[in-house]
Order: C-alpha cells, then sequence, then structure tokens
C-alpha cells in the first residue's frame, strides 16, 4: 500500500460544492487537518457548513455546522477524518469567496 501526502486548497461559496473529490477505488484519504480564513473585504463574521457525503450521495452529520469565523481569523481543525471509496467532502459559506480553505490528507492506495 502506497502512502502519500496530499493537499487542495480553494475559496468556499455560497453554493454547496466538492472541497475533495470523491475517493478512488481502492483507496482510503485520511484527512490530517483543514484550515478556514476569513478574507472577507468588509471585515464581516462569515459562517461555514463542513460535510461528508457518503458514497451513493447520503450526508452524515456535518463535521461543522453553521460555525462562524470571525472577521481576519483563521479556523484550524485537527481531528482525522477517514474517507473510503466515493466519499467526498462538500462545503460552503455565507458570503462568497469570503473563507479560503486548506485541506492536508494522507492517500492510501
Amino acid at each position: 500500500m502506497a502512502d502519500v501526502l496530499e493537499g487542495v486548497v480553494g475559496t468556499l461559496g455560497t453554493s454547496n460544492a466538492d472541497l475533495l473529490d470523491a475517493v478512488g477505488s481502492s483507496t482510503t484519504e485520511t484527512i490530517i487537518g483543514m484550515s478556514f480564513a476569513n478574507v472577507n473585504s468588509s471585515s464581516a463574521d462569515v459562517t461555514i457548513d463542513i460535510e461528508i457525503v457518503k458514497s451513493g450521495g447520503s450526508t452524515t452529520p456535518h463535521l461543522l455546522n453553521d460555525v462562524t469565523v470571525p472577521a481576519g481569523t483563521t479556523l484550524v481543525w485537527e481531528t482525522k477524518v477517514v474517507l473510503t471509496t466515493g466519499d467526498k467532502i462538500q462545503g460552503l459559506c455565507s458570503a462568497a469567496s469570503s473563507i479560503d480553505f486548506t485541506i492536508n490528507y494522507l492517500k492510501q492506495t
């Protein structure tokens, strides 16, 4: 089994979208950290929702539900989350282009 550290970066929108694509077949991905930085130009607080979508489309409880990220701050999530084939991470925020995110994970194939 090959182990590779990977990461994705992006910006949350106001519609639910994939932050981490669906895990490929015969693969496990373990999220080892996520960060969400409030970069809102008007110095406003922004709320975020982050969830796991299981293979087949069913959602599990939110990882972060309606969590406020105060203006000028970064929320760091250090709890490990294991994703298996077909699982993905989706998220959104309350103000367009106001949250930059980073997700770091271990990919095992």
